[in-house]
């Protein structure tokens, strides 16, 4: 019987923390990096471990390295901002979670003060805690309004610190309403009337309070009201969260913003019945993923969706046969779906900040107007990048466009437009805090 190889315990220094991680003796010191980029987000091409005062070379085993079982290291990193992991990112959560429950604490023996329950200093010192999260709404003439909305076509109701709004507001005498601008508000349900706004090209929903779980707690957190993700009152009664069969009834929409509400998910049913949609933004929200159903917006020009937690795009993208501009930059993608290399008219792509270690050669090969691909603060390097095959001819692309804008004299941003997408440089200054593997600017 052939005995188990034993597991080393390595104890890894990463600024405060203390990192341990067990590894078979026979483990290459480039298997201990891989895993420090699970844990700390942290390139391997930016890490550099030192044991007693030598730097580790990756193709070394860890006993030909001079480890042993109970061995420590020491590990620094280039410059950069890491990207969070997934349990970096849950410890956040929780952390924002027990600041919630405080200020809802606060709220609480507000109410009670209120009532009588507390009396004197108690009472007064609680009402002041809780006096911002209890700012009133400001009184609108709703009748006023609509006949302001009727006579422009535009319904403005930006930053008035809502967190309700009557269920019947958009019933009727708004067909004709071409614009609705609801940001910047507390906004944790839509009012079932706004399916009646058949006109519609263009809805505004940013920073409110439309997702419906923990994330839209931490949103409404920074939203003008502050009210919490759960609303009712004068907006009558409902479910929080996006009336998706409601939106779905907008059959001319053609752009609409959802950034910073909190979002877990999006619906394939909801997104499936916006057929004429040409912008579609939905970053700064805690999605896990996009939804297939996004492969049917036909008309979708523009897809925005940075800072999500994002593990992967859709292969169905490759049905959005008309968008021009990608965006999904500080996510947690690893690679790229094939079916993106269908997307033929795609010129801009933003990637940066993911864990993206290599591009199809499809994509690079096929899409045939990509001219601008960003993949800063990914795993993959230039040369990598370089080595694909099909980089010729997105290269040649890309050259021709930087040779245009400078004929034109409009170019933009000199610094990072003749950058190939990738970061060039394998090592950068060293800092022993707790700066991660991400650095480097955005590419064009």
């Amino acid at each position: 019987m052939v005995e188990a190889e034993p597991l080393w315990t390595l104890q890894i220094k990463h600024g405060a923390q203390q990192l341990e991680l067990s590894l078979p003796a026979s483990a290459k010191v480039q298997e201990l990096q891989e895993r420090l980029q699970e844990l700390t987000g942290a390139f391997v091409r930016k890490q550099k471990l030192i044991f007693k005062g030598k730097v580790l070379a990756a193709t070394h085993d860890l006993a030909k390295a001079g480890l042993a079982n109970g061995a420590k290291l020491m590990l620094l990193l280039s410059d950069g901002t890491a990207v969070a992991t997934q349990g970096q990112q849950a410890l956040q959560q929780q952390k924002k979670a027990r600041q919630d429950e405080a200020a809802a604490r606060v709220r609480e023996l507000y109410a009670q003060a209120k009532g009588g329950a507390l009396g004197g200093a108690a009472a007064a010192a609680v009402a002041a805690a809780a006096a911002p999260a209890a700012r009133k709404e400001p009184a609108i003439d709703w009748a006023e309004r609509k006949r302001t909305w009727e006579k422009t076509a535009i319904i403005s109701l930006r930053d008035l610190g809502l967190s309700t709004l009557p269920d019947d507001l958009f019933a009727s005498g708004l067909d004709a309403a071409r614009v609705a601008d609801l940001s910047h508000n507390a906004l944790a349900r839509l009012p079932p009337s706004i399916s009646r706004l058949t006109g519609l090209h263009t809805l505004r929903l940013e920073r409110n309070c439309l997702g419906t779980g923990a994330a839209a707690v931490a949103a409404c957190g920074s939203a003008p009201g502050g009210s919490g993700a759960s609303g009712s009152g004068s907006g009558g009664e409902g479910s929080a969260g996006l009336a998706w069969e409601a939106l779905g009834a907008l059959s001319g929409l053609t752009c609409l913003s959802l950034d910073h509400n909190g979002l877990e998910a999006l619906p394939d049913a909801g997104i499936s019945g916006l057929r004429s949609l040409q912008v579609l933004s939905v970053s700064h929200n805690a999605l896990t993923a996009l939804p297939q159903a996004l492969g049917q917006l036909g008309a979708l020009q523009v897809l925005l969706a940075d800072s999500n937690r994002l593990e992967a795009l859709p292969d169905s993208i490759g049905g959005c046969s008309s968008l021009v501009e990608l965006s999904a930059k500080g996510n947690r993608i690893r690679e790229l779906p094939p079916g993106m290399a269908g997307l033929n008219k795609l010129q801009s792509a933003r990637l940066d900040g993911n864990m993206i270690a290599a591009v199809p050669p499809a994509v690079l090969r096929d899409c045939a107007s990509l001219s601008s691909l960003s993949l800063q603060g990914n795993p993959i390097t230039a040369d990598q990048l370089r080595s694909t095959p099909g980089f010729a001819a997105y290269d040649a692309r890309r050259v021709a466009r930087c040779n245009k804008q400078l004929d034109a004299g409009v170019l933009l941003h000199a610094s990072r437009t003749f950058t190939e997408g990738a970061e060039d440089r394998q090592w950068s200054r060293w800092a022993g805090g707790g700066g991660g593997g991400g650095g480097g600017g955005a590419g064009k």
